[in-house]
């Protein structure tokens, strides 16, 4: 393994404190703490005839987030259906952005402990939709949809990341940033902050 050496990017994703979700007037409440089910609307639901409706606030955050990580802010921005089945997402669809998200080319600076800085690139931050949660029990699985329709901001890295050192550092970085900005509370306990890694391997002599 010494002749291989690890390639890591991050996906960190934010829910923002909104007073409501990302397409309707739905509250947003506690995913933890509040009763399933009781923050729900036809348009988290996904029921026939309802249409989304941005949410004003949930852009202004996103757009702070962007511009504090250094990023570009396109003067067009889209949102886009991503289809796929699962549980949790009962309108069959996800709102996203892919094509023309809402901030790109970005960077955050970390300190490592031998005193030097690193640079990582932020590739793209795009607004979305959460899902919901399934509970799982002894006797089966539930779905609480409180979650559903909630403001999400993705926070992608390029793959600039090479110990699991840097990758913590950049996690804790970004949760700061997103803390002093009090979009995020940065409660990872209670899943308002997820982070995925995406992590392959390229010979040391390699150079890409």
């Amino acid at each position: 393994m010494s002749d291989w050496k690890p390639v890591i990017g991050l996906e960190v994703h934010a829910e923002l404190m909104t007073a409501s979700k990302m397409f309707s007037n739905c509250p947003v409440v506690d995913s933890v703490e509040a009763a399933p089910n009781t923050a729900v609307d036809p348009v988290s639901l996904g029921l026939p005839g309802t249409l989304p409706v941005i949410n004003q606030q949930a852009v202004d955050y996103a757009m702070m987030v962007g511009l504090a990580l250094h990023c570009e802010i396109p003067p067009v921005n889209q949102f886009a259906r991503k289809s796929y089945f699962y549980p949790d997402l009962p309108k069959g669809y996800q709102i996203s952005q892919y094509d023309r998200p809402l901030a790109i080319n970005g960077y955050i600076d970390i300190d490592l402990s031998d005193g030097s800085t690193k640079r990582i690139r932020v590739r793209r931050a795009h607004l979305e939709e959460d899902t919901g949660k399934l509970v799982h029990t002894d006797s089966g699985s539930l779905v609480d949809y409180n979650r559903a329709g909630v403001p999400l901001l993705e926070i992608v890295t390029e793959p600039d990341i090479a110990t699991a050192e840097e990758a913590e550092a950049y996690a804790r970085k970004l949760r700061a940033i997103l803390q002093y900005l009090g979009v995020n509370s940065g409660d990872m306990s209670k899943g308002v902050l997820r982070l995925e890694a995406n992590v392959s391997v390229m010979h040391k002599d390699d150079t890409e």
